[in-house]
């Protein structure tokens, strides 16, 4: 008679105290802004208020600081937008991070340089709306075309700032887009100059004096004095101005949304 093998000793619980553990740890190392659609839930605007969630800003759009941040002068294209740790190099590097921790499906962007509100949507709803995605929005609605009635609207000592760039912005001088952007008044002009990109912070005190209210999802933009390029600056200007001019006739331009029409010309300011 053969002895009875004896059964097998019923499975041990996890461990889910040391498993606990070894997800926190690491989960503390992973950056929030880091790169691909695994790295937490992307929210809507409304689910954001519901729950109080607390938005951070990625570092990359953060007001210049440091030795790496964005250097980019709004009234030309992204292609000239670069990052200061690598100034020969169009931007790259961090295009796809997410713009904010939590990640949002959608966000708004406000300014004091300008009366408009710029909308940003996710292209990819796992990934949410990232870094590049909010640059190339800001860059796209401010090649848009302002409606009469808007600079109408605004004074006469404003209006003198918007004819002087708009006058600059279509000259010769290596720190203007040249006489490609037409003789349409366009929301780059506005910016007068204060052209370059300053960073995108979160500000509720002044969201809710713009808006009445602190709507979510919604952050400033600063716009922060232009300088004039140096002699290195200049010549890549120059190549990467050429090829988006290229670039420019090949394709028909979009005017924007949101701006409720086009001007004809503008009248010089000075003859008032």
């Amino acid at each position: 008679m053969h002895p009875t093998q004896p059964l097998p000793a019923p499975p041990q619980p996890p461990d889910t105290a040391r498993a606990n553990f070894r997800w926190t740890s690491n989960a503390d190392r992973i950056d929030p802004f880091a790169e691909g659609p695994h790295y937490g839930p992307v929210l809507e605007p409304f689910l954001v208020r519901a729950v109080s969630a607390r938005i951070s800003v990625n570092p990359l759009l953060s007001p210049p600081a440091g030795d790496d941040y964005l250097r980019w002068n709004m009234v030309f294209s992204t292609s000239t937008c670069f990052r200061t740790t690598e100034p020969r190099r169009s931007w790259t590097r961090g295009r796809d991070a997410p713009a904010t921790f939590p990640r949002l499906s959608q966000l708004r962007i406000i300014s004091r340089s300008f009366p408009w509100m710029i909308s940003v949507k996710a292209r990819r709803k796992n990934i949410g709306v990232t870094c590049g995605e909010v640059i190339e929005a800001i860059s796209a609605y401010m090649q848009g075309d302002v409606a009469r009635k808007e600079y109408d609207a605004a004074s006469s000592r404003r209006r003198r700032e918007i004819w002087s760039a708009y006058q600059f912005n279509r000259s010769t001088d290596i720190n203007a887009p040249g006489g490609n952007l037409g003789e349409q008044l366009r929301r780059l002009d506005w910016l007068g100059g204060n052209s370059r990109f300053g960073g995108v912070v979160r500000n509720d005190d002044y969201v809710k004096e713009a808006c009445g209210d602190i709507l979510p999802c919604t952050f400033e933009l600063r716009c922060i004095q232009s300088y004039p390029l140096n002699q290195e600056e200049a010549a890549e200007q120059r190549r990467r101005h050429a090829r988006d001019r290229s670039r420019d006739r090949s394709r028909p331009r979009s005017t924007g949304s949101g701006s409720g029409g086009a001007c004809d010309t503008l009248e010089d300011e000075d003859d008032e």
